[in-house]
This record gives C-alpha cells, structure tokens and sequence, in this order.
C-alpha cells in the first residue's frame, strides 16, 4: 500500500492512477500541516466528520438466508447462519469467519438509515445539503462525509457526543417515582412528542409503526389478549390521541 501520497493539482492525481492502475484509492479525512510526512510529522490541523452506514450492522431478516458464520477457533468450528454474534456460543471465542451477500433488502435497509441520518443532520445539526456528500461505499453501504469548519476541529470526544446523538443513546421517556425510600422508573402517562430533534423522529417512528403493525407485530413487542385487537380497530384514534395530542392515558389498555 502506497500512503502519504500529496497531489499539488488534479492533473498529477489523473497522472499518477494512469501510470500505477491501483485496484483501490482512498483519502483521508484528516487535514495537515504537512500532509506528505510520516505520520508523527503530519501536524494535524482539522478532520471532517465522516458517517459509515454498512448493511452487515442493519439486522434484517434476509441474513438468516445468506448470511453463513463459522467460529475462528480450529478446535470448536461452531457454524451458524443469519448475523455474527459477538461471543461463539460454545466455546466464547470472539472471531469469526464469515460469508455474506448483500440482497436488495440489505442494500434498502442501508438507503433508508442513510436518509435517516441526512434528515438528522440537516434538521437537528443545521448542515446545509452543500457540506454534506454521500458516496456509495462500493459494496453494502455509504459514506456520509460532513465536510464544515464547524466540526473539522472537534475532538474524539465531542465527535462522539454526536454518534451517541444519532444513535439515541440515553433516551428515556420515563419518569422517576420515589415510594417507601425506594426509587422506582414509570412511563409517563402525558407527553407530547414535538415536530423537532428526537421527538419528531420518534413520532414518525410510532406512526409509521402503529399504521403498519400487524397482529404478530404487536405480539413481538409483547402486546398480549384483546389489547391486540383494540388498537387493530383503533389505529386512527390512536394516531391521534396519544402520538399527535399527547394524552396517552386517554387510551385505556
């Protein structure tokens, strides 16, 4: 692999692929004060900030079918199919050999959390669609790159407040209760999910879900009984008492 390669001009770049014909060409998101140097002599001025959707991290129920895995410990050699677990279920190990092919639903499923983020970024982060670019990663995927001076300086840290922000990590929509010196968590029955951030992206998530639930849907979730078929018979009703106005105790069950 060839690296630290510096390009004064578009024309040396065209040279140079004409004369190498490399099977792969990747640049770095990472701006330097002496982008030719060895690594520790770069001087590292700024990085853009950069988004990698792959359909092998998108559970679907397609890996079930041509997803195959095999566990890289000689001695166990347990084999499954459908998406890599972490741990080999039998002897732990943490390897694996796999075999995957991207489907069209693999490929849907990547496009779709793609928009997801772009939405994001654009209405919650403010990014105007020109410091925003979207390349298909040439297998099962994209890359969305935000290239702005608002992030090109922002440490790991704060680069992972962001991740944590898209992925929804601590979200929580319930509230804490203290009874007899013990503290105990409880949904709230009243609360209003807003056209903006988090709350709008959960509402089009609940609406989306409730007009296309099915019986067995429901059931996954662990809705059990007549429950069931009240909110079957009742999807209108509880588009718009609970997910638009807010006032989910005036659904009962």
């Amino acid at each position: 692999m060839l690296r630290h390669k510096v390009f004064a001009r578009i024309s040396d770049l065209k040279l140079f692929l004409r004369e190498t014909v490399p099977s792969d060409v990747y640049r770095s998101c990472a701006y330097y004060e002496n982008p030719a140097a060895e690594m520790e002599k770069k001087g590292w001025l700024g990085a853009d900030l950069v988004f990698d959707i792959d359909a092998d991290h998108i559970p679907t129920s397609c890996t079930k079918i041509h997803d195959e895995w095999i566990c890289g410990n000689s001695e166990c050699g347990f084999s499954g199919k459908g998406f890599t677990p972490e741990t080999c279920p039998i002897c732990g190990g943490k390897k694996f050999d796999t075999k995957t092919w991207p489907c069209d639903l693999c490929l849907e499923s990547a496009k779709n959390e793609t928009a997801k983020l772009l939405d994001m970024l654009e209405q919650d982060f403010g990014f105007s669609s020109k410091e925003i670019h979207v390349f298909f990663s040439g297998h099962r995927g994209y890359h969305v790159h935000v290239e702005s001076e608002a992030v090109k300086t922002l440490d790991s840290m704060a680069r992972k407040e962001i991740v944590d922000y898209v992925l929804g990590l601590g979200l929580t929509i319930s509230n804490e209760k203290t009874k007899g010196g013990s503290r105990r968590r409880r949904i709230s029955n009243n609360f209003s999910l807003h056209n903006f951030g988090w709350n709008k992206h959960l509402k089009l998530g609940l609406q989306n879900f409730i007009l296309n639930a099915t019986k067995e849907d429901l059931k996954t979730i662990g809705i059990r009984g007549k429950a069931i078929n009240e909110i079957l018979e009742n999807k209108e009703l509880i588009l718009k008492r609970c997910v638009e106005d807010g006032r989910w105790d005036s659904v009962k069950g």
